[in-house]
Parts: C-alpha cells; sequence; structure tokens
C-alpha cells in the first residue's frame, strides 16, 4: 500500500456544523463547502444507499473531510463515533490517496489483501474504500477523478 499521493484526512462526527466551528478555526483550515450526498456504495453483498452530510476544507495542501452520517448504509463510520450523541468531536474515519485511474484503484486494492468495505462514484469522482483498521487503525481511500470533479472538491489549482 502506498501513501504516495496523500492529501485528505477524514473525521466522522454526530454534528458537522459543530465540528466546522472546532476544527476550521483553530487548525487554519479554510472555509468548508458543505454537501448533502446521497450516494449508492457498492459493498460485497450488493448497492446499498447512504446518506451522509460532507464538509470539505483545505489547510495547504491537506484536505479537511469532516462526514456526519445522516441514514441507509453508515455502517462503516459507526465504529469511530462515540456513543455520546451530543459529542460532536470529529473521529479520524479514514485518509485518501488520489489516483489517476480506476483500473488502477483496483489493480492497488488487490494488491493489497484488504477488505473492501465499498466502492462509490458520481460527479466526476470514484473511489474505494478499503477497511485498513486491522493495520492502519481506520480505513483508506483512494480516489479518482475527471478535472471537473477534482475542480467540484476544490482541488488547489496548478496541484498535481
Amino acid at each position: 500500500m502506498s501513501l504516495n499521493g496523500h492529501y485528505q484526512n477524514a473525521y466522522v462526527t454526530h454534528d458537522l456544523d459543530r465540528a466546522v466551528d472546532l476544527v476550521g478555526p483553530s487548525f487554519g483550515v479554510g472555509d468548508f463547502t458543505m454537501f448533502d450526498i446521497e450516494m449508492t456504495a457498492r459493498t460485497p453483498e450488493g448497492e446499498k444507499l447512504s446518506q451522509v452530510r460532507v464538509g470539505l476544507g483545505w489547510a495547504g495542501r491537506l484536505q479537511i473531510e469532516l462526514i456526519q452520517p445522516v441514514s441507509g448504509f453508515i455502517e462503516p463510520y459507526l465504529y469511530a463515533l462515540p456513543a455520546d450523541k451530543s459529542d460532536a468531536v470529529p473521529r479520524l474515519h479514514h485518509v485518501a490517496v488520489r489516483r489517476e485511474s480506476l483500473d488502477e484503484m483496483r489493480r492497488e486494492a488487490a494488491t493489497l489483501g484488504l477488505p473492501i468495505a465499498f466502492e462509490s462514484g458520481g460527479a466526476g469522482l470514484d473511489c474505494i474504500f478499503l477497511d485498513a483498521r486491522a493495520r492502519l487503525g481506520h480505513f483508506f481511500e483512494m480516489v479518482c477523478a475527471s478535472p471537473e470533479g477534482w475542480e467540484m472538491v476544490g482541488w488547489p489549482s496548478g496541484q498535481a
């Protein structure tokens, strides 16, 4: 597994708005772009719908993703959330690396021997989530995107 191309740390929270307030100002993360996402996750057991709220912000070359699971297939997010639903402190969920193609990601995933939690795609982005908790303590995401997809998530211009 290569962490080359690491560009994102992602955290889960019970309250996205409060998590943005906790993380943004004190850690130098720029304005967060907020999304309500309904996606189809392709799991080993079949397709499952998932709804999450997401905030994306940048601190230099590092993107911070904050995720609030809402409904549907949210099991991959739950392990990191505290039992106390009033606790909005974000918890590390995954790191993400940039890849050039879906084929490249599938080849790499096959060599790692880690369970695939799910794959998803849309709006010019494709991703594969691997369950790397046995090796890293969290999930590992590989992402490829069209230029429009990278632009949508705020990829800094001029950064490869």
